[in-house]
């Protein structure tokens, strides 16, 4: 069987508001990954550990595509924003945790790898499971820690993980994630390394270049912009991955996705996710 274009690894999640803890949003790094990749023509598959009430049909990828490790609980998520939009995560409930005996061996060598852990699901070596063309890791979840029982308040640090593999090609970390001292730690383990700041767009840090490549936001010409930035970070992340695949162009890659991050905060979860038009400033070539 030909390998898959996309594959994305990690949990899928529930998000709420603080405001009424009833209401819900479906969300996690990989679905909106997927999302991303389906309103782009990418074909994508997911492997995820959840329970029985995530609501994958929701998700524009066929069942086939879809490997559920079943678990009683689907990882959920309190998001809380400050004035500046910086954000305090409780966590309420885990999902499973994921292995290499749960990866298809037909999903192991895709065009596209993203990797999306949220709760330490994933192991900080499972780049070695793999033998992608082009990687794409979004760390948050093996930087975040919390207590138990839960609800707890999740706690981030802002080094990488001892042990986590290098070699990717794009690393996504926010500004709280990272510091001065642990910056020269991050560029170590990936060729490009993006580092997001909200409204105030991005840094894109180039493998051989020590001064970053300021990326806009694209915000302030996007109708709706800033919404429901729940899942900016992951749409921009796949959406650079899928751009980066295919122009290997980093610079350009890191605007296209910065635009899409911009549409997709117009509305709650994923349903704003959509390919960028020109008159946003990103060159069609």
């Amino acid at each position: 069987m030909d390998a898959p274009d996309l594959v994305a690894v990690g949990h899928v999640t529930w998000d709420v508001s603080p405001h009424d803890l009833e209401a819900r949003e479906p969300g996690g790094a990989v679905a909106f990954a997927a999302v991303t990749a389906a309103r782009l023509g990418v074909t994508a598959r997911i492997l995820t550990s959840c329970g029985d009430d995530y609501p994958m049909s929701k998700i524009p990828i066929s069942s086939e595509m879809w490997r559920r490790i079943v678990s009683e609980e689907t990882s959920t998520f309190e998001n809380r924003y400050d004035a500046r939009g910086d954000r305090v995560q409780v966590l309420h409930r885990r999902g499973g945790d994921i292995s290499l005996n749960d990866l298809p061996k037909n999903w192991r060598s895709p065009a596209m790898l993203f990797v999306g852990p949220l709760t330490q699901e994933l192991p900080i070596d499972c780049l070695d499971w793999f033998q992608p063309q082009v990687s794409c890791v979004v760390p948050q979840g093996w930087l975040r820690s919390w207590d138990m029982p839960l609800p707890s308040e999740v706690n981030v640090s802002k080094s990488p993980p001892e042990g986590m593999s290098a070699g990717w090609d794009i690393c996504v970390i926010s500004e709280s994630e990272v510091e001065a001292e642990t910056l020269g730690e991050w560029r170590r383990l990936t060729r490009n390394l993006v580092v997001t700041k909200g409204s105030e767009g991005a840094d894109l840090y180039l493998e051989g270049r020590n001064e970053p490549v300021p990326v806009p936001s694209f915000g302030n010409v996007v109708d709706g912009a800033g919404a429901d930035t729940t899942g900016a970070g992951d749409v921009f992340a796949a959406a650079m991955l899928i751009r980066y695949a295919a122009t290997e162009d980093a610079i350009a890659s890191a605007r296209y996705a910065s635009a899409c991050a911009a549409l997709s905060t117009r509305a709650p979860s994923w349903s704003a996710v959509e390919a960028p038009s020109l008159p946003l400033g990103v060159k069609g070539e």
